[in-house]
């Protein structure tokens, strides 16, 4: 007896495989996107911060800091493609991989961000955020906000000394 082989044509479920994976990733971009997701990346935000707080055992205060926005596109400090969620900061106060809270008055700005750049004007207690939006940066303009370290670095190693001093 001779076994028949049978020839599948694989070529639609390739198609339908690309297909599936660029919508989920446009799915997936569109979700992360702080102008899209602004009142569930708020309340994540929050309670995300609620539940680090309530773990804090210290009770680490919220520290002040000048805000600024930016809206250059391009490759941060740590090699990743800017976008929505990045913060730059000085790296001797805040090292690169960190993630923060930040506080805000404005709308859509407060939340968790994960510094990946740095910048030549950032000295000090500065952070850029990054917005995609030219007119929403200049509405931005320069702010005090409240900003919490929730994790040092990539690692999430403590500072051998106190960030900012």
């Amino acid at each position: 007896m001779r076994k028949e082989k049978r020839c599948v044509n694989r070529k639609p479920m390739r198609l339908f495989r690309a297909i599936a994976a660029v919508i989920g990733f446009g799915c997936l971009l569109h979700m992360a996107h702080k102008e899209c997701a602004k009142g569930s990346d708020q309340t994540a935000g929050k309670s995300l911060f609620a539940a680090v707080h309530a773990s804090d055992p210290e009770g680490t205060p919220l520290e002040d800091f000048h805000a600024t926005a930016y809206c250059v596109t391009g490759i941060t400090k740590s090699g990743v493609a800017v976008s929505p969620g990045h913060v730059a900061a000085d790296p001797r106060v805040i090292p690169l991989g960190s993630m923060i809270y930040v506080e805000s008055p404005l709308t859509g700005v407060g939340g968790i961000y994960q510094v990946l750049d740095t910048g030549e004007l950032i000295k000090g207690r500065i952070i850029d955020i990054f917005m995609p939006s030219y007119e929403r940066c200049k509405e931005f303009g320069r702010r005090m906000v409240k900003v919490k370290v929730l994790r040092y670095g990539f690692l999430g190693d403590a500072p051998a000394r106190k960030p900012g001093n």
